[in-house]
């Protein structure tokens, strides 16, 4: 439309307008350019992270310096162990889920690797070691709730270090756990279910990014039973799905390729927990096909790039 011909009415209105609408537009205008210049000044948590590389990826451990912190009084789950950035800023959280029988040391490897890569991690022992899936989602959830209360609360070694956003990483029962946990609790943005066990659920209704790692040996949760179902069925999530060699124990700490598997799930998590596109061409593109394409290290790799 032509700015010089406005309708008569139209003009009246903008002459006529009320003195108060015109101090509101320009109340909400003023706020508007303050959020904007304390969001320009605040610098986000991925400056810290240098442009990633195949072979700084493949590393046991990131560019940022790490520490622990053992979360002195769990609630809702048994143990727990945050792994964080020594650097200031804020990160998403990642909880760390075992599988039956499984203790913190299940996935203790990843810990540091995604701390090191910008996460405030917090790998946990969960209630007894014969929790079902559903108990895992559970505590999940309450390790994910008392993280970010970590994260508020002053006097401790993550207070700020928190930005609201939750993943999940969790192995066999824990994998399923982490499903129950994108489908049942919003703040959890993004999963990563490793050889995933729950018979008999349906999660079709996750609309979250998932990445499905899992072990084509697996006697106890192959693919095909659970895994392969659940992302088919995930017709409005973003997804992803590695099948490497090894058995049921091919994710834990001490099994499989963790210079792949590290660099799979760190990539995965900084693009859909902090929306750094980065580490998008590790999964998606020419750069992950030397990976998608060797069968001696993936024996089958489905996607919904381009993410």
């Amino acid at each position: 439309m032509d700015p010089s011909r406005r309708s008569a009415n139209t003009t009246v209105q903008l002459r006529t307008r009320p003195r108060a609408m015109t101090a509101l537009i320009a109340l909400v205008t003023t706020l508007g350019l303050a959020l904007t210049l304390l969001t320009a000044a605040a610098p986000p948590a991925a400056a810290a992270v240098p442009d990633p590389t195949t072979a700084s990826l493949e590393a046991a451990n990131g560019p940022l310096a790490t520490a622990t912190y053992t979360v002195p009084r769990p609630t809702g789950y048994g143990s727990g162990t945050v792994t964080y950035p020594r650097n200031s800023g804020s990160y998403p959280g990642v909880v760390l889920m075992p599988g039956y029988q499984g203790t913190q040391q299940n996935l203790q490897w990843l810990a540091p690797r995604l701390a090191s890569w910008g996460f405030v991690v917090i790998n946990v022992g969960t209630n007894t070691l014969t929790d079902d899936p559903a108990s895992r989602g559970r505590q999940i959830t309450a390790a994910g709730t008392q993280l970010l209360a970590l994260g508020n609360a002053p006097g401790n070694p993550v207070s700020g270090k928190l930005n609201g956003t939750l993943g999940a990483v969790g192995h066999s029962m824990g994998g399923g756990g982490v499903m129950a946990a994108l489908r049942d609790d919003p703040r959890f943005r993004a999963g990563v279910p490793t050889a995933p066990y729950y018979p008999n659920q349906n999660f079709s209704a996750v609309t979250d990014p998932t990445f499905f790692l899992t072990c084509q040996s697996d006697p106890v949760a192959h693919g095909n039973s659970y895994a392969v179902p659940w992302y088919t069925s995930m017709s409005r999530a973003e997804k992803l799905y590695i099948e490497v060699p090894g058995d049921h124990l091919c994710p834990m700490t001490g099994s499989g390729n963790k210079a792949k598997q590290g660099k799979w799930i760190v990539s995965f998590l900084s693009l859909w927990l902090r929306a750094d596109t980065r580490f998008s061409p590790f999964l998606c593109g020419p750069v992950r096909d030397a990976d998608k394409n060797n069968t001696s290290l993936v024996t089958r790799w489905m996607d919904t790039c381009r993410f």
